[in-house]
């Protein structure tokens, strides 16, 4: 029963490690993405432009439709592509392991059950 309990173990960490490793690498390329959208506005000085129309909301108010357009215009596309691939990968593979993280989670859980009384009884006999 112990080999079987530390198969279980390595199998299920082993599992765990790699989800998480993949849910590490989409969440970072989101915040690349992200960051390297935020520099490209910030050189072309996009925010500067925004906040000058914002000084006089009622231009913005009339005129909404060119300023959202100004604003897509100049985001890198490329890159806001790239943002939002990485956002479906990390919700269809949140979406897709959810029952695989819920037997995961409690395979663990009765793993350190068994561990924990394992233990105790061990150092009972022990004494």
């Amino acid at each position: 029963m112990d080999k079987v309990a530390r198969f279980e173990e390595r199998r299920t960490k082993r599992w765990i490690l790699w989800f998480l490793a993949i849910i590490l690498v989409l969440v970072m390329g989101f915040l690349w993405a992200f960051l390297r959208s935020f520099v490209t506005l910030s050189e072309q000085h996009t925010f500067d432009v925004l906040e000058l129309l914002w000084e006089d909301r009622e231009i913005i108010t009339e005129f909404w439709q060119d300023t959202l357009s100004t604003v897509v215009t100049e985001l890198p596309q490329w890159t806001l592509t790239l943002g939002t691939g990485f956002v479906v990968l990390f919700v269809g593979i949140w979406i897709s392991t959810r029952r695989k993280r819920t037997i995961a989670r409690r395979r663990m859980a009765e793993l350190a059950k068994r561990k924990k009384n394992y233990n105790n009884t061990y150092s009972e006999v022990k004494e």
